[in-house]
């Protein structure tokens, strides 16, 4: 059986007793139980509330993260609270979570560093009509949000090229635009040192499915009346060319 405790499972629970083991075996632990959050932003309200969880998470994690529901009826279930009809909450991107759980993903660390901005945000909203720092959008727009922070980039379609490159082997990536929009190669800008920090987080097999789920491909710009005239030219040019020749 896998060794629980090399995410902190004890420590973790030594740390909330109200929380205790609910299931256990090699595929998956689920925690159950009372957990208490006080915190306060500066320049915002105290948010001080115990909240009643369920914990599920995977054997391979962090390679698959926990899933985290409400077991009581705090949550408003809509897409508005971040939480699912099922209670479980959508804490925000994959690559997002795991890039800030690179360097210890604890169950302690993803508590403090996830779970509490979670539940502060969402019980602000809830309590005081308005989110704390802003909110992120939904769907494909919140990733290319999300992403573009992550990133440094702007647009769609430097998302779209960084994680295509992060699908690649480096030696194929390298050959690609670079998404900073330089116009060069990525193996010949700096960026591509920015961009394998990434590889670290994700397997290319993750990034090229999550590509092709989560984001729709780009339209092609359409062509004017006199780019079609001008390209209607060319051909008759070409063709009159070769009859002649």
């Amino acid at each position: 059986m896998w060794d629980w405790n090399n995410i902190g499972l004890e420590d973790f629970l030594a740390s909330h007793p109200k929380i205790r083991i609910a299931d256990i075996n090699e595929g998956k632990v689920e925690l159950a139980g009372e957990y208490h959050l006080k915190k306060q932003l500066s320049g915002s309200h105290l948010i001080d509330r115990t909240y009643l969880l369920r914990i599920v998470c995977p054997h391979d994690y962090p390679g698959n993260l926990p899933i985290v529901l409400d077991e009581g009826t705090y949550f408003p279930r809509n897409q508005e609270y971040h939480t699912y009809s099922d209670g479980s909450f959508c804490l925000g991107s994959e690559l997002k979570i795991k890039s800030i759980l690179r360097d210890d993903h604890s169950l302690t660390v993803f508590f403090e560093k996830i779970i509490d901005q979670f539940l502060y945000a969402v019980s602000y909203r809830i309590e005081y009509g308005n989110y704390p720092f802003g909110e992120l959008a939904h769907g494909e727009k919140g990733l290319v949000d999300d992403y573009g922070e992550m990133f440094g980039l702007a647009g769609k379609l430097s998302i779209l090229r960084a994680l295509q490159a992060l699908g690649k082997r480096k030696r194929n990536a390298n050959k690609l635009l670079c998404p900073c929009g330089c116009g060069l190669r990525l193996g010949r800008c700096d960026y591509r040192s920015v961009l394998n920090e990434f590889r670290n987080i994700g397997r290319r097999r993750w990034f090229r499915q999550h590509l092709k789920e989560s984001f729709t491909p780009l339209e092609k710009p359409r062509m004017t009346t006199k780019k079609k005239v001008r390209a209607s030219r060319s051909m008759t040019v070409k063709h009159n060319k070769r009859d002649g020749a």
